[in-house]
């Protein structure tokens, strides 16, 4: 048996062992594409990757810049993320960015 043979035995016995409403998660992503074997991601990756403590410092200036203070938490992680995002290029968060400048603009046309 080869390793990919081995891999894909293992694969389908982990599947196999998951209850319905995980096995519908992993179908709707596509079982091609899952990895059950795939390491974890490291959270700290989240928060000090280059693009975070850009993000961090981006946000900081924006608050400081627009005389927000004590903003809430929720607020802060939102503007985070979406600054992170738009800065690892994440269609999610330029769709986002361009939504609110759109939004902009018509507010202004009235």
């Amino acid at each position: 048996m080869t390793d990919r043979d081995e891999y894909e035995v293992r694969k389908k016995a982990v599947f196999d062992g998951m209850g319905k409403r995980g096995q519908e998660r992993i179908l709707r992503i596509g079982y091609e594409n899952w990895d059950p074997f795939e390491a974890p991601k490291d959270p700290r990756e989240r928060i000090f990757s280059s693009a975070s403590l850009k993000a961090s410092a981006l946000v900081r200036e924006y608050l400081a810049t627009a005389g927000i203070s004590g903003e809430s938490v929720a607020v802060h992680k939102e503007l985070f993320d979406l600054c992170r995002g738009f800065l690892q290029a994440e269609s999610r968060a330029e769709t986002i960015v361009d939504f609110c400048a759109w939004l902009r603009q018509k507010k202004d046309r009235g």
